[in-house]
């Protein structure tokens, strides 16, 4: 073997075990970073082959690191609700810019440790903002590719009220009730808006088991609003096929807000009148209190009158290789031809892991594991500078005695 050769194998060890402590230098620099996947050097013989006089030809070693993108790091809790962490396989989808006009630059990550800013929008702790498909007032929601997602923004609805559709009233009539009498049940009914009104539900004994009914507002507006008889059978139940009162009362002055009126736990006894159950749905307008988000990844907006809306819908994205994807900004990877084409699944569905909600995805680095090689590696690097002195002396030795 020429001296040459050992200069050159002395030095190959030198770069490989470099790179390795670069490596190990950043795994443990990473730590405790949300996300982080840990980079590992792999080394390989660059030149192996039998040479004349049996000697040996040795090319060195070269080392290769990559980032093992696709384990899985410990999910630790934590107090908020919209920091995410991801069980299983996926990247949530983030970009640099808020702007829904700006689809350029998609990002993949599983650093979710996302906050609500001012403005509403959700963004990490690296500074990208979510992406999430919006979710209509019918509940679906249609991702339609990369293009179609949007920034997530909480306050994208700030209040919300619910209308009125529903209307129970349970209770019993005194079947003994003299002629004539009446008695009326108030229930508040609200409308689109969550302006409430009172709706007296009347009732006025006209005959055997027979009562007139009416639903009129009491507080101004429309006031009749429906008029009929209800008739009782022997049993004590409403007969529905005798009985005229409507079960579905029409708003006009609501922009014909339907309201479906259920007398069914409605009997006649010979006890006293008394109503059980008087109570109507919907609810006045309610201010944004938070966000809460589920396994399957739809975030929904909570009100502080009890009322809750879905507003967006999570998606991970997938790809046949993630250890392909390159590696880009703070804690991000981007699309390249070795990670394959990119599928965007709802959580828990294809190929896709769930969302854990209030939880994070710590860092891959096993701090200890990363210490014994940083101790191995540079033993490792020491040994190969020493096969480059000993060259070194080798050869001035040579040159000393040729001269």
């Amino acid at each position: 073997m020429g001296f040459t050769n050992m200069f050159a194998i002395g030095l190959s060890g030198v770069n490989a075990y470099a790179s390795s402590l670069e490596a190990v230098s950043n795994n443990i620099a990473n730590t405790d970073t949300t996300g982080y996947k840990r980079l590992r050097t792999d080394f390989s013989t660059l030149v192996t082959m039998e040479a004349p006089n049996n000697g040996v030809a040795g090319g060195g070693v070269g080392a290769t690191t990559r980032q093992l993108i696709s384990e899985q790091g410990g999910v630790a809790r934590t107090s908020s609700p919209t920091d995410l962490a991801v069980s299983g396989n996926g990247f949530f989808v983030v970009s640099e810019n808020a702007s829904d006009t700006d689809t350029s630059a998609f990002l993949f990550t599983r650093s979710g440790g996302f906050s609500i800013q001012e403005d509403g929008t959700l963004m990490n702790e690296a500074g990208y903002f979510l992406r999430a498909a919006a979710v209509g007032e019918d509940g679906t929601a249609a991702a339609n590719g990369l293009s179609g997602l949007e920034t997530v923004n909480v306050q994208r609805i700030s209040s919300l009220a619910a209308a009125t559709s529903a209307i129970t009233l349970a209770g019993n009539l005194d079947a003994n009730a003299p002629l004539g009498e009446t008695v009326t049940q108030n229930v508040q009914v609200f409308d689109d808006t969550g302006a409430a009104r009172t709706l007296a539900l009347t009732f006025t004994r006209i005959g055997l088991n027979e009562w007139a009914a009416n639903a009129a507002f009491v507080d101004g507006g429309q006031e009749s609003i429906a008029a009929g008889d209800i008739v009782f059978a022997a049993d004590g139940r409403i007969d529905e096929a005798l009985s005229s009162f409507p079960q579905s009362l029409t708003i006009s002055a609501n922009a014909g807000q339907a309201v479906d009126l259920n007398l069914r736990s409605l009997i006649q006894t010979a006890r006293a009148t008394s109503f059980s159950t008087a109570q109507a749905d919907g609810a006045a307008e309610g201010a944004l209190t938070g966000v809460e988000i589920s396994r399957d990844g739809r975030i929904t907006a909570l009100f502080s009158n009890g009322l809750a809306r879905d507003i967006y819908q999570v998606v991970l994205a997938n790809f046949i290789n993630p250890d392909g994807l390159k590696d880009g900004p703070a804690s991000t990877f981007l699309t390249s031809s070795d990670a394959g084409e990119i599928a965007l699944d709802i959580p828990q569905t294809g190929r896709a892991g769930a969302i854990e909600s209030g939880a994070l995805e710590m860092s891959t680095v096993d701090i200890g594991q990363e210490f014994s090689m940083l101790i191995e590696t540079q033993r490792a690097y020491a040994a190969n500078t020493r096969v480059i002195s000993v060259a070194d002396e080798l050869w001035r030795t040579l040159t000393q005695t040729a001269a």
